[in-house]
Formats: C-alpha cells, structure tokens, sequence
C-alpha cells in the first residue's frame, strides 16, 4: 500500500503573524495542505537578537490558525542569533543554523515527532533543519528552493550545503531556472528535484470592477494606473520603474507602489505608496492597467501571478526565472535594466487597447494554472511519490 501524508511537520525561518505579514505565500500553502486534510505543525523559530535590532514585536510562542477543515498549530522558538559575517576563521552562519536546528528540536522533544514527512522552507536554515530531523527522528524530508539569488548556498559554501541535505528525498523548486541552479552547484541530484511554481489563492486573488475599485481607493476613474508590488531595493525595480514613467510621461500616466524599502519611487502622479495590507492588494491591482516589475533576480515571483490573477497585463524581465510564469500570451518582456525599453512596452500598452485586452486574457488564463490549491495537491502526490 503507498504511503501517504496525514501529518506534515513544516519548519520555516519566517512566517507571517498579524503584525509582521511577511511571507505570506508560505502560509497560503500551509492553508491549502490543510485543506487537503493534511494536519500541519508549523515550527519557526523567532530570532530574539533581530527582533531587538528591528523593534519588532515576537511571534506568541505557542498558536493556533483556523482553517476552513481544522486548525494548523505554530510554534515560535526563541533562539540567538549573529551577524552573518564571519568573523576570522569562524562562520557565524553555521552557529546561526545550529541554533536554529536546536530551537527546532526542542519543540519536536515537547510535542512528539510523529510525522509522515518535514517540509523546509529554502535551503538553510529550514531545509538543512528539515534533513536534521530526517535524521534524528528517521522521518522522510524534503525542502522548498524559491531564493532569488544563491545567498542561501553562500553562506555554508556549496560542498557544505550538499553535505547538509545529503538525506532530503525531495526538492521542490519554483522555476526551471531554481532547479538548473542546484544541479549546476551539485547540490542535490537532478532526479530528485521537481519543479511546482508558486501560484495564487484563487478566493482571494481574482478580478474585480475596476470602476468600482478606483472609486472605493479615491483613484481617478479614466487615468492609466501602472501598479508594481514589491520590496523597495535594487533588485525589484521601482526605482527603474519610476524613471521609465517619468519617460513616458506623468501627464499620461499614474501609478501605485506597494511595499516598502529605502530605493523608493520619485516620479510625480503616484496615487498611492507604501505596504498595505494582503487583503487590499487584490482590489489595488484590479484598480490599475498594467503591472510592472522590472526585477532582477527572482526565484517564481508570487506577485506575477496575483497580478495576472486580478486581470493584469505584466510587463516584466526576460530572464530566465520568468520563463514558466510568462510568455507573449499575458507579458512583454523586457531587459530590467533597460529604461527606454521599460518606457517603450509601458507605451505600447497605453496606445494599443487591443494589445491590453489580449494580454489581460492571457493572464487571466495563465493565472488559472497557476491555483494554490492545485499546487498544494501536486506537491503531496510529490512527496507521497517519494516515499515509497
């Protein structure tokens, strides 16, 4: 008889609370593992060190999140952490991870281990966590790689990396371009590596009147609104962005900016600036034209997708980590770096009404691919795969 999950243990180094929504797609996917009637334990560790750094309040130690078939119990840790910098000979990353894996054992020693599989979220510190208590507790691991960039693998170097995860069954990747990555570093064996991008909440992330919405945000009912959503730093973009509207012209177009970060967008006519909370992004993107994101590096980027879900053409970068989310039926696709070539589609969209629609239902229908739920079901029947 195949095995299957019934109980998931999910050990990740950032997952969203009430008054620090970060990351929310991993605990959109958490829901939908619940709702496959998976009973999910989530363990993540709280940094006590950070959190006095950034004045940011901690996570309760101990939780429990309803969901629409039970409850997904959480569990925040606390341990120390150091400067990723190391210091002389010593690499205070590895300490960092240490301390981490001991946070997490420690609540596997109170609560019990009796899992059918442990799911990491990327590389270090969770999914090498995750092959710890593969090995301790002889429960089959498997980790998620989603990083934009290879810090992850940087940190321990690449021959320590494969070391650490040398007991993984499986690695879920969020783009072709994350799974060439760990083969080309040698990390993990390309037979165990599928690739799963990440997708949208279908009950949240769907298209609204866009009269209505611009009316509800105090938007102007007939301007051309680019929206961008993201971190404010160099690699998302919205500093490039910025100047290609003002090449464009402000006169034609207006905007809107959700996120936060020090690289802020400075062109005139923004309509609105600044995080927001995840429930009004959907009706802030059904309120605009277009999205944009002239972004450098991306493992799947979930903003793509609940754009394309709220029925918006994409304007984004034609590396390759874009390639499984987009293609000439829902974007245009531009060199990131280029201004006048962010400037020329941003143009292109505004005058050819005929080119929007198509592209606006082309990400309509790209989007419906790409549902969490589904997501959610290929990654068990991946995992339940490996198994056996």
């Amino acid at each position: 008889m195949k095995k299957k999950i019934k109980r998931l243990c999910i050990i990740a180094d950032a997952y969203p609370t009430a008054t620090n929504p970060r990351n929310p797609f991993i605990e959109q996917l958490v829901i939908a593992f619940t709702n496959l009637w998976i009973e999910c334990t989530v363990i993540n560790p709280v940094s006590i060190t950070n959190s006095l750094v950034r004045k940011k309040e901690l996570s309760p130690k101990e939780r429990k999140q309803s969901t629409e078939t039970g409850s997904i119990h959480i569990y925040s840790p606390r341990y120390i952490t150091f400067s990723s910098k190391k210091i002389g000979l010593i690499n205070t990353n590895l300490i960092n991870l240490k301390l981490f894996q001991a946070s997490c054992l420690k609540v596997l020693r109170k609560i019990g281990a009796d899992f059918d599989a442990v799911y990491g979220h990327f590389i270090s510190p969770a999914g090498i966590t995750a092959n710890k208590i593969s090995k301790e507790y002889n429960i089959p691991a498997f980790f998620a790689y989603g990083e934009n960039t290879n810090y992850t693998i940087e940190r321990l170097g690449a021959l320590k990396t494969k070391k650490l995860i040398h007991n993984i069954k499986g690695v879920i990747a969020v783009s072709t371009a994350n799974k060439e990555n760990l083969i080309r570093h040698s990390i993990i064996n390309q037979n165990k590596i599928e690739v799963f991008p990440n997708s949208i909440n279908h009950k949240l992330f769907y298209k609204r009147n866009k009269k209505e919405m611009r009316k509800k945000y105090g938007f102007p009912e007939n301007a051309f609104i680019v929206a961008f959503v993201g971190r404010f730093i160099d690699i998302k973009g919205a500093n490039r962005l910025s100047e290609a509207i003002e090449r464009v012209g402000t006169d034609k177009v207006k905007s809107i900016f959700i996120g936060s970060g020090k690289v802020r967008p400075s062109c005139e006519g923004i309509l609105l600036e600044g995080k927001q909370n995840h429930e009004n992004i959907p009706e802030l993107l059904s309120a605009a034209d277009i999205f944009v994101l002239p972004t450098l590096a991306e493992g799947c980027c979930n903003a793509i997708i609940e754009a394309m879900a709220c029925g918006l053409p994409v304007i984004s970068s034609n590396r390759s980590f874009n390639d499984d989310i987009l293609d000439e039926t829902c974007s245009i696709r531009v060199d990131p770096t280029d201004i006048v070539e962010i400037a020329g589609a941003i143009e292109s969209l505004y005058y050819n009404d005929n080119l929007r629609k198509k592209l606006s239902e082309g990400a309509l229908q790209k989007a419906k691919t790409l549902r969490i739920d589904t997501r959610a079901q290929n990654i068990i029947k991946f995992m339940e795969s490996k198994l056996n």
